[in-house]
């Protein structure tokens, strides 16, 4: 059993914050990566019609 003190619901909260800011930093860098995609598939398809 593990003693519950301040200091392990402040550690909890803060890994918490941690794992929620790692996820948001991924989510960006998809939807950076789907933008770029796009961008590549208009400049090459730019000048097909």
């Amino acid at each position: 059993m593990q003693l519950t003190t301040p200091f392990t619901i402040l550690n909890k909260k803060f890994n918490e914050m941690d794992l929620i800011r790692d996820a948001m930093k991924r989510r960006k860098l998809a939807t950076e990566r789907l933008h770029n995609d796009y961008r590549k598939m208009y400049k090459t398809n730019q000048f097909a019609y």
